[in-house]
């Protein structure tokens, strides 16, 4: 959902320090802290700074208390034009080579703007994407490759409704030209949360083409309070994440959450709190989660003092403890 300051890479500010504010979170109820096993809660989309994501997912995850390269990264591929597939090679290397053992997910596009589906799907920018596939197989080979992300939004170049069918062939032939380069990327199919212009399940391009049913959730100034949103835009939604989770199971395949977080409702760590207790309802059936550290259309960022609730109850609930 969060368009789009993320493709922006000289001139933004650095991470600095990932300090949370100390204050103690302000749900209505005394947090519940589950064990969440692994590290696979903790991945982020944070600031470039001025050497590149890697530093600042460094200081993530030396915040969260979680090992060094545990945490996913999540990166976008540029898409302003076709160039981008061939130009863009750097970043995947940049990555790499700051960090070999980083993992990626990549936020790939379907197409660029002006461009219809039908002809990616017909193979008329076969060789871009062949480029940026072999980019991003040179430098992580085991990525996550979530192509053609929110596909149920206008926002999108890749927006499906009227082309649903286009958007279908596109998936499975680029997810094709990716398995050619690396037999081991995994595919994530991730719609925007809620039944927004389109129904997701319209535009599902088929379990042999994906490995992951992704979904991006952020926490929207709607009426109700903290409790009623929580309950009737997200979990009970039409395409929120009880039928997520549900439509999952049904296909035999694991959640991820590549995008989430807090922002334009205002510091809300009720949000936090029932996000996490998700997560750990649903553990088994989750392949990842990452939170989306960088203020877009709006704030999401947790660093800035903007959501001090929201911070400090993030950390407390995500924060590997030493047992």
């Amino acid at each position: 959902m969060k368009r789009r300051s993320f493709i922006a890479l000289a001139g933004a500010a650095s991470l600095g320090g990932l300090i949370f504010p100390s204050r103690s979170g302000a749900a209505r109820s005394e947090p519940s802290i589950a064990a969440l096993p692994t590290a696979k809660y903790a991945g982020a989309f944070v600031l470039w700074g001025d050497k590149g994501r890697e530093f600042n997912l460094r200081k993530w995850e030396d915040d969260l208390n979680q090992p060094r390269s545990s945490a996913l990264a999540v990166d976008y591929y540029g898409h302003d034009k076709w160039s981008d597939f061939e130009d863009y090679r750097w970043v995947p290397a940049l990555w790499q080579r700051l960090n070999p053992n980083r993992n990626v997910s990549w936020s790939f596009p379907l197409t660029v703007k002006g461009t219809p589906l039908a002809d990616v799907a017909n193979g008329l920018h076969d060789r871009e994407f062949a480029a940026a596939a072999r980019a991003i197989a040179d430098a992580q080979p085991r990525a996550i490759i979530r192509i053609g992300w929110e596909m149920n939004s206008i926002g999108t170049p890749w927006f499906a409704k009227g082309q649903e069918q286009d958007y279908i062939r596109a998936f499975r032939h680029v997810v094709g030209i990716f398995r050619r380069t690396s037999p081991h990327f995994k595919f994530d199919w991730c719609p925007n949360w809620g039944r927004q212009e389109l129904p997701a399940d319209s535009v599902y391009p088929g379990d042999d083409v994906v490995d992951y049913i992704g979904m991006d959730v952020y926490d929207f100034k709607w009426p109700g309070n903290a409790e009623e949103r929580w309950r009737d835009r997200y979990l009970k939604a039409d395409y929120g994440l009880e039928w997520q989770r549900d439509f999952a199971a049904a296909h035999g395949k694991k959640m991820s959450y590549p995008e989430w977080g807090v922002g334009q409702f205002g510091d809300n760590p009720y949000f936090v709190q029932q996000m996490h207790d998700w997560f750990v309802q649903n553990d088994a059936s989750i392949a990842y989660a990452a939170y989306f550290n960088v203020d877009g259309d709006w704030p999401t960022q947790l660093d800035t003092n903007n959501f001090p609730n929201s911070a400090a109850l993030f950390r407390k609930l995500f924060r590997r403890t030493d047992r």
